[in-house]
């Protein structure tokens, strides 16, 4: 019996430790799928507050613009700027990377205290 449960422990321990080293290796490097954006691809233009909780965010993912809903409840598609629209966007001067969610939260605890 007791052979039994370390054996399901020692299971248990080797799902999460291969689940730890996946997360990572995805977080690192993608997911190589066509259309997934890694953080370097990602940059986050203007960001407009229009309410307590909520605003509006323009990003630039690869050669698209696209206009964020950002809420308490999550994130929204708002719009895809046409090639027009972004060509503005596009043409400016390479934007800031956006941080990465490690660093952004160390900087929201660090302002709190």
């Amino acid at each position: 019996m007791i052979l039994d449960l370390l054996g399901m422990l020692t299971a248990v321990l080797l799902i999460l430790a291969l689940a730890y080293a996946a997360t990572r290796l995805v977080g690192k490097y993608g997911t190589g799928l066509p259309g997934a954006a890694r953080m370097g691809d990602l940059y986050v233009l203007r960001q407009i507050p229009v309410g307590r909780a909520e605003r509006l965010v323009l990003v630039r993912v690869h050669q698209k613009c696209l206009l964020l809903g950002v809420a308490q409840g999550g994130i929204s598609v708002l719009a895809e700027l046409s090639e027009e629209d972004s060509a503005k966007w596009l043409s400016a001067p390479e934007p800031v990377p956006a941080t990465d969610f490690l660093t952004a939260l160390r900087k929201s605890v660090e302002k709190k205290k």
